[in-house]
């Protein structure tokens, strides 16, 4: 009888850890599942973004902006929309047009995108140029 409660004790406790190791386990997965989910990185994150600050030089297809707390400025390029420059693809036509009416000096706001250099998604101007 004795032997038997012991058998049986022990056989309690086994389950029962059993158990518990399986409920913890199956936490665990689940826990690690949904880490996993959070660290999936946006694979644009860090390739766009917003600079505000003053607009130093400009070209026929760029502009430089020296964002605020910067010492040099950056360039921005338009996108390149459509395919070979044979079949009528190029820069960016609206934000050429844009950029031809900018004046050096005035404060911008730039929505830009980083695809093999900076480029310009929007410019908009906060303050013109005196």
């Amino acid at each position: 009888m004795t032997l038997q409660r012991l058998a049986l004790g022990t056989l309690t406790t086994v389950l029962t850890l059993g158990l518990a190791l399986g409920v913890l386990t199956t936490g665990e997965s689940a826990a690690l599942a949904q880490d996993k989910k959070k660290k999936e990185k946006n694979p644009l994150e860090g390739k766009k973004g917003t600079a505000i600050g003053t607009l130093v030089s400009k070209g026929p297809n760029f502009i430089e902006v020296r964002a605020d707390g910067e010492e040099k400025g950056r360039k921005y390029m338009p996108q390149w929309i459509g395919g070979a420059p044979a079949k009528g693809g190029g820069l960016d036509k609206k934000i050429l047009k844009i950029f031809s009416g900018l004046k050096i000096g005035s404060r911008v706001e730039v929505q830009w995108l980083y695809h093999e250099r900076f480029r310009a998604m929007g410019v908009k101007v906060l303050k013109k140029a005196d």
